[in-house]
């Protein structure tokens, strides 16, 4: 299952996070994914996985983010990956077991678990949740 939202230009420095349920082998943990928009020159998006990056803004950031004003995005989460695609174009493929930043080397452990519920959280203004 994934997330979709739309997003405008308006959303500068206002963050947007997925929080997941993951739950297996006997634990329950909560985790999540946040992206926000930084800068407007560069259409900079930056990114954070818990327990998989550093989690402050303007550290990691999204490749090839369309410049289109309107952003439809579609987040999805596997026992592998977190997919972010944005306008048909795929924007972040992290690998939770290759793409960690050093010192998170067992976030994979967590996000590889299945996740059983999921919440969207939205800083910002004209976003649609889809």
């Amino acid at each position: 299952q994934s997330v979709q939202l739309i997003t405008t230009d308006n959303e500068l420095k206002k963050y947007i996070y997925v929080f997941y349920t993951l739950s297996g082998e006997g634990s329950t943990d909560k985790r999540g994914f946040g992206m926000r928009y930084e800068n407007v020159a560069t259409n900079q998006w930056s990114y954070c996985i818990k327990g998989c990056t550093v989690c402050h803004s303007n550290t990691q950031y999204l490749n090839n983010v369309p410049l289109d004003k309107v952003k439809h995005w579609i987040i999805t989460k596997t026992s592998t990956h977190l997919k972010v695609v944005c306008n048909k174009v795929t924007v972040l493929n992290f690998n939770f077991a290759t793409d960690y930043t050093p010192g998170y080397e067992n976030g994979h452990q967590i996000w590889s678990k299945r996740y059983t519920n999921l919440e969207l959280r939205a800083h910002y203004k004209n976003s649609l949740l889809l």
